[in-house]
């Protein structure tokens, strides 16, 4: 029975993606769309860069801590020792706790710290929001920002918008954090009857899909924060979320033309070991697992991966970062070996601004409904790669100086445990220069590369 139904699936799975892949250039030319900014984006605004006190010019690499136990004076030196820069944590008035993340060089975005932060609704039951002034505001060296409401649903974001109004107003160098709910069908859909008819099983009429689009058409257009963050869990014990990619590329889409920063919190807990039946998030304690999520991330511009758990959370409390007595679990190992190779590049990361993304071999990608994105890259900046894996390819120019970067994923499904092989033809005469594998590799002169990417693994290239 389960091989039938496997097989059914991809059978869907392969008539979504033709079916998407036939019906473009008609529903080009009908003017019919599935980009974000296209169908809900009237009125959005465009976000003002904040200048904060900590650097926000790289990838950031942070974890999520729900809540401090006894042992809090051994996290920081734990965190640093992991590669991570900062934690979401729950501080209060543990100002023991900020002293010692700011010895360790750690910095936190506090819960409770100049105000209670929310879980699905207004933060109205706690009134030092909007009675923060410049006097009151409470700052410290390690502090990057207030963790203020995590997952609100649409309707809140007018009044959301007057909260975060009011924390800009007091220009602290800090961040007011909100992190949005992952992609989800809130509302009816509005999607007009025709496309459903001339367009039935593609990205252009699925409901869940145009629900989350409006989701975050509204937050763009009322909330004038210079990033979105999201938490979005992939990893199943049957397999990977069928519509994680497609979850990170709208919200992309709606970063980049809208001038905000991309924040992902990524899956590093669960509460199943094995591969079992079901649809339980399993444990992430493999490299791979974190390798994956990173480079599927930044292939998309994200700026900061916070893991999620680092010590407190939600799930297995045993399939966390740390266990509640302190101990470094398979997680933590997996998210440090992971961070050693992102950490060469962080900083050359962040000097190049996301374009757009494809997916290579759609049908093969795991994370991706209709095996295609929508993004609106055109195909003129795409890479020729040539490969028989599912991958997903990010596109990047240069901050300055007219240089492209790239980032290429192995997006074959994570428990087929499936190496990933590609040739990729770069600009003649051009530098071309290869991060990852725990190597850097460099070619001066442009031209073919061949690039061998282990299961979950990828690269970040330069080309200028």
């Amino acid at each position: 029975m389960d091989f039938i139904n496997q097989a059914f699936d991809q059978f869907v799975k392969v008539l979504r993606v033709a079916l998407s892949l036939i019906l473009a250039p008609l529903a080009v030319a009908l003017g019919a769309s599935s980009s974000v900014m296209r169908m809900h984006g009237e009125g959005a605004i465009v976000a003002e860069r904040r200048a904060y006190d900590h650097d926000n010019d790289r990838l950031l690499l942070g974890a999520y801590n729900n809540g401090l136990s006894e042992n809090y004076a051994i996290l920081p030196a734990l965190a640093r020792e992991a590669g991570l820069d900062f934690l979401v944590s729950w501080v209060a008035d543990n100002e023991d706790f900020l002293d010692k993340c700011d010895e360790a060089g750690i910095g936190v975005i506090a819960k409770g710290y100049n105000g209670n932060p929310s879980f699905m609704s207004l933060p109205a039951a706690d009134a030092r929001w909007m009675d923060l002034t410049p006097e009151t505001y409470k700052k410290h060296p390690a502090l990057w920002g207030d963790d203020f409401v995590d997952e609100p649903f649409t309707p809140h974001f007018k009044d959301l918008a007057n909260y975060v109004d009011h924390y800009n107003t007091l220009n602290t160098g800090r961040m007011l954090y909100i992190n949005l709910l992952p992609i989800h069908n809130e509302k009816d859909s509005v999607i007009p009857l025709w496309i459903k008819i001339l367009f039935p099983l593609t990205n252009y009429c699925y409901d869940k899909f145009d629900s989350y689009r409006r989701h975050i058409g509204e937050y763009i257009r009322h909330i004038d924060n210079d990033y979105i963050s999201v938490d979005h869990y992939p990893y199943r014990v049957d397999g990977t979320s069928a519509d994680w990619l497609d979850n990170l590329d709208m919200l992309a889409e709606a970063c980049r033309d809208t001038n905000r920063d991309l924040w992902v919190i990524t899956q590093a807990a669960g509460n199943e070991v094995h591969h079992v039946d079901g649809e339980n998030n399993r444990y992430c304690d493999k490299k791979s697992d974190q390798l994956q999520q990173g480079y599927a991330c930044m292939a998309f511009g994200a700026r900061a991966i916070v893991y999620a758990c680092f010590q407190d959370g939600w799930w297995d409390a045993e399939s966390h970062m740390l266990t509640a007595d302190g101990e470094r679990t398979a997680t933590y190992y997996a998210v440090q070996a992971a961070n050693a190779e992102f950490a060469p590049f962080a900083k050359k990361y962040g000097e190049y601004a996301w374009r757009g993304a494809y997916v290579v071999n759609g049908m093969k990608v795991a994370g991706s409904y209709f095996g295609v994105l929508s993004n609106g890259l055109p195909k003129g900046e795409r890479l020729p790669v040539k490969s028989s894996d599912g991958l997903l390819v990010g596109c990047f120019d240069a901050e300055q100086g007219g240089g492209k970067a790239y980032v290429i994923a192995n997006m074959n499904e994570l428990l087929d445990k499936k190496t990933a092989a590609c040739t990729v033809t770069f600009p003649q005469g051009k530098q071309v220069t290869v991060y990852g594998g725990g190597r850097i590799d460099t070619y001066e002169a442009g031209g073919a590369v061949m690039l061998t990417l282990a299961p979950g693994d990828g690269r970040f290239i330069t080309v200028g």
